[in-house]
């Protein structure tokens, strides 16, 4: 009897312990992934992510590792905005590989491993859910979120819009680009002579066909990867579904490049292309690609990502996201967002096409555009106003949104379908490339500014800064304001060159009046004087006493003929000479 009741305690205290293990990984799997494992039959596949407690007992030991591994664009980055004493932390170590491994035998297929999120995305079995809950490192499993969206419509150029605008008044010839362009002040920079030189830009989109096309074949692209068949060719593949036009379209609002048709704002950058999304535009787009992609541009070095992607689902029974959800904190593809952020990325984001929110719905923002350090761009229309299509905020948690606008209805792109045809597309797919090409030129005026500098500089420069609300954000950005905001955000003291600067008149060519910035290194005497082809002195600009630092004079040569002016400035035993056209 005694042997009875001790195997019966013993066996209650091993039930309730079962009881208990059994309950304990029940409640790692999260509600989504259960509704979605409901709807499932036996055998069938789920894609999930299963998220690890730890990244395993060396984890201290590979920091020095991680830096090591940095490339050295990546390093650049990351000593701009973290510093030489903060250049990794626990996101750049690896996942564990037992820990995957013990996954993949449970797994029809591993999809990605992030060392961000310290997870793996996997296609499992209904029945290895439940089996891999149990394992002892395993956080929580849940759903791979997706959402469904139409390709923006595309359509041919209008000959009406081939008006463009005159060569001779800006350094270069937008043809019907130039409003886009105009509208954001991307002009004023490129007739200074930038145009994204030694930034790094990371395009995520559903592929990009046509890279031959006369605007695209000359642009710089060191990298692509598909991430959804998982391979080097991010254009369409046969046997693939879909068709990756979209890519197209987005890369060539940012950097097209052929003069009288189209020209981007950062076309001189240079780039890498990840194909991020499953191009059958009838299945759903997975966000676990996207943070893939997102780890890939952080490891190469990427300065900006521009990401015309968004993930949320407003069909009825869909297991995707809600305006709840757009807190910034929730959705993954914004949590990678943010920690691609953190890593010193500016990235770029659609706010969506999804219309004016209908109440109770609050929002109509996409993910990961929902996250608090990243840009979310609106749409305008060439008139200024709002795209009646142009998602909304604010967030869930209450803060402003969109940032920022750019031309988004009618913008005026590559045709994804001839090597020399253009066309126009609508869409926050639009305007994001164009915000994010214009941050481009901010960076390379300001190559030492932090990607969160820019961000505030385009802000806070940007046509509506003084009211921001969650139609328009901060307003239509300004990229020449904002490119020379970033100095004076920076902070504390600002060092001086020890040498005079010169800085690029604007604008150039002018009519009749042309504003010259230049820099003196020391309190001193300093001399900005004009000079004719014949060598003739024909208008002194500034002469006299100088503080230190930056100045600024407006030169009208209204009594000048047309031609070419040379400014020189003198000051601290250094000369300086610039060029100007005065075209009548």
């Amino acid at each position: 009897m005694r042997k009875m009741f001790i195997f019966a305690m013993v066996f209650g205290v091993i039930a309730g312990i079962s009881a208990a293990a059994k309950a304990q990984s029940a409640e790692r799997i999260s509600p989504r992934l259960q509704d979605a494992l409901a709807s499932k039959a036996a055998g069938e596949t789920v894609a999930a992510w299963v998220f690890f407690t730890d990244k395993g007992p060396q984890a201290a030991a590979l920091l020095s590792e991680a830096e090591a591994r940095l490339t050295p664009k990546a390093l650049q980055r990351r000593l701009r905005n973290r510093g030489a004493g903060n250049l990794v932390d626990r996101h750049d170590l690896p996942v564990n590989a037992q820990y995957v491994q013990e996954v993949a035998s449970r797994a029809a297929r591993i999809r990605h491993k992030s060392r961000w999120l310290n997870a793996v995305s996997a296609e499992i079995e209904k029945s290895e859910i439940a089996k891999l809950a149990q394992l002892p490192f395993v956080k929580k499993i849940d759903l791979v979120r997706s959402a469904r969206r139409p390709m923006p419509e595309v359509h041919p150029l209008s000959p009406s819009l081939h008006k463009g605008g005159d060569p001779g008044i800006h350094s270069l010839n937008y043809g019907p680009s130039l409003a886009q362009n105009q509208q954001i002040n991307v002009v004023a920079l490129h007739d200074l002579g930038y145009n994204g030189s030694g930034v790094m830009v990371a395009m995520l989109d559903a592929g990009f066909n046509n890279l031959q096309h006369e605007a695209l074949a000359n642009l710089n692209i060191l990298h692509t990867w598909d991430f959804v068949n998982g391979d080097s060719n991010v254009e369409d593949e046969p046997g693939q579904m879909g068709s990756g036009n979209h890519g197209t379209l987005t890369f060539s609002a940012l950097a097209g490049f052929k003069e009288g048709e189209l020209i981007g704002p950062a076309y001189g950058a240079d780039f890498i292309l990840a194909k991020t999304e499953n191009t059958d535009y009838e299945r759903h787009i997975e966000e676990d690609h996207w943070v893939a992609g997102a780890e890939w541009a952080d490891s190469l070095g990427a300065d900006i990502i521009s990401s015309s992607l968004g993930y949320r689902d407003f069909d009825p029974g869909e297991f995707s996201y809600t305006w709840q959800d757009m807190n910034g904190d929730i959705a993954i593809s914004t949590i990678g967002a943010d920690i691609a952020a953190s890593r010193g990325i500016l990235v770029v984001n659609s706010a969506g096409n999804e219309w004016e929110p209908i109440p109770p719905v609050q929002n109509t923002l996409i993910a990961p555009c929902d996250g608090d350090s990243v840009m979310a761009v609106g749409a305008v229309t060439e008139s200024g106003n709002r795209a009646s299509f142009s998602s909304m905020g604010p967030s869930a948690d209450g803060r402003i949104k969109p940032d920022v606008m750019a031309r988004g209805v009618s913008t005026a792109c590559a045709s994804p379908y001839s090597p020399t045809g253009y066309s126009t597309a609508n869409g926050t797919s639009l305007s994001c490339p164009l915000a994010a090409g214009a941050a481009a030129l901010v960076l390379q005026v300001n190559p030492s500014a932090s990607n969160m500098q820019i961000l505030q500089a385009l802000r806070n420069t940007a046509n509506n800064a003084g009211a921001p609300n969650n139609q328009y954000g901060w307003g239509i950005i300004n990229a020449y304001n904002a490119a020379f905001a970033v100095t004076g955000m920076a902070g504390g003291e600002i060092s001086l060159p020890d040498r005079i600067e010169l800085f690029p008149a604007y604008p150039n060519p002018f009519n009749p009046s042309t504003t010259i910035r230049y820099r003196v290194p020391q309190n001193g005497t300093a001399t900005l004087t004009a000079f004719n082809l014949l060598g003739q002195q024909v208008a002194t600009l500034a002469e006299g006493p100088r503080a230190a630092g930056e100045h600024q004079v407006v030169w009208n040569a209204q009594g000048l003929p047309s031609g070419v002016y040379y400014l020189v400035l003198s000051a601290a035993r250094q000369r300086q000479v610039q060029k100007v056209v005065l075209l009548k």
